[in-house]
């Protein structure tokens, strides 16, 4: 037993190592949906093989009435339809792709009283810039916790107040779309399991371990150095991705038992930010995740929160008009509201999860260069 539990052990270093490297570059140019990005052949193949082989790890597909698995599911609410059951990272990604796609706008072209266009009502939510900096704030926080690979954790933090504002901001945005009814606040209304699925939970394990364990390597060795970075000028690799890929690499060979690094090594995840750390007089100093409600408070203070049109409403332009406020589809702001439920679920005290899943890459993504940059460009300059 002993044994099994050592080569699991192992299984799920490299597992977090291989996921982390593999996170860390993500323009995903090794897919066979990409043009490349430089990438030779030969590297995307390796990291095609990589994917593979980490995404045997992923678990079975969700059962009825089963809880929701932090580290596979999103855990703020479950899927649509009949059956209750867990939403996956995959479908939930999936699911707000294909509302925004469907997504008539939140403007509609009239000729009275003059030509212009308009913001509809029922299709249309405005806030203050400000605000709307407030709640894109967390993404940053979130994305790092999702991040595939990411080791087991459990808030300790003061976070109680931030995951009851988030959540309150999140109603108010559904409030402005006509939703009047708030809704639970996510901790407790879906049954989240204890203990989440484990990425070397794999039927014959060795044979799984060997083939991850070859995968890694090859992958890992494509990677240039960053001497043969500076000394080419060669920009198809992230630095960070050729930083994780030495630590797969040391992994591998024994020279290290590194295979997880935060974005700066002072900070503990399970009381701060995940995203950086601050540098008041030259000192990093991790900022603490309950710090954040301070934001949400000062725009409870200052009146700020989203509302619906007004009749006869024209288009927000930066350039003119009120450039101090924005505008979005109810379809982005609904969007916008799940996820900070989202958030306000996985920073609640108490809050853990198990190893994050390499499914938990695409989510990221939709996070931090999907909806998230689209809804920063509705602000700043």
């Amino acid at each position: 037993m002993s044994g099994q539990l050592e080569l699991a052990d192992a299984y799920e270093m490299i597992y977090s190592a291989a996921s982390r490297m593999m996170w860390q570059e993500q323009n995903r140019v090794w897919r066979l949906d990409s043009l490349g990005g430089g990438w030779s052949e030969e590297r995307r193949a390796a990291w095609r093989e990589l994917e593979a082989a980490l995404a045997v790890s992923e678990g079975p597909a969700p059962q009825a009435g089963e809880p929701s698995d932090p580290t596979r599911h999103l855990i703020s609410r479950r899927a649509a339809g009949p059956v209750d059951r867990p939403i996956t990272f995959a479908e939930a990604v999936a699911e707000w792709t294909a509302r925004m796609a469907a997504d008539p706008g939140p403007y509609e072209t009239r000729r009275e009283p003059v030509l212009d266009e308009y913001l509809v009502p029922g299709r249309a939510v405005v806030m203050p810039e400000g605000h709307m900096m407030t709640l894109t704030g967390p993404f940053g926080d979130m994305v790092n916790r999702l991040a595939p690979g990411r080791p087991a954790v459990k808030v300790a933090g003061d976070t109680a107040e931030l995951s009851r504002l988030v959540h309150v901001a999140a109603d108010e945005l559904r409030a402005a779309m006509g939703a009047n009814a708030p809704t639970p606040h996510p901790v407790g209304t879906v049954s989240v399991a204890r203990v989440s699925h484990r990425p070397s939970d794999v039927d014959d394990l060795r044979t799984r371990y060997d083939a991850l364990f070859r995968a890694a390597q090859r992958a890992s060795e494509n990677m240039p150095t960053l001497q043969y970075m500076r000394e080419t000028g060669d920009a198809s690799v992230s630095p960070f991705t050729t930083k994780a890929a030495q630590d797969v690499q040391d992994l591998l060979a024994g020279r290290s038992r590194v295979f997880w690094r935060e974005r700066h090594e002072l900070i503990d995840p399970s009381v701060h930010t995940t995203a950086g750390v601050q540098w008041p007089d030259g000192q990093p100093t991790p900022r603490p995740v309950g710090a954040r409600a301070e934001f949400f408070a000062r725009s409870a203070e200052l009146g700020r929160k989203p509302r619906p049109p007004h009749p006869g409403e024209v288009r927000i332009f930066r350039e003119k008009g009120d450039p101090d406020h924005v505008a979005i589809s109810a379809v982005r702001a609904g969007i916008l509201a799940e996820i900070l439920d989202e958030y306000a679920a996985r920073i609640h005290p108490g809050a853990e999860s198990g190893i994050m899943h390499l499914s938990a890459f695409d989510l990221t993504d939709f996070i931090s260069e999907g909806i998230g940059r689209e809804l920063r460009e509705t602000y700043g300059f």
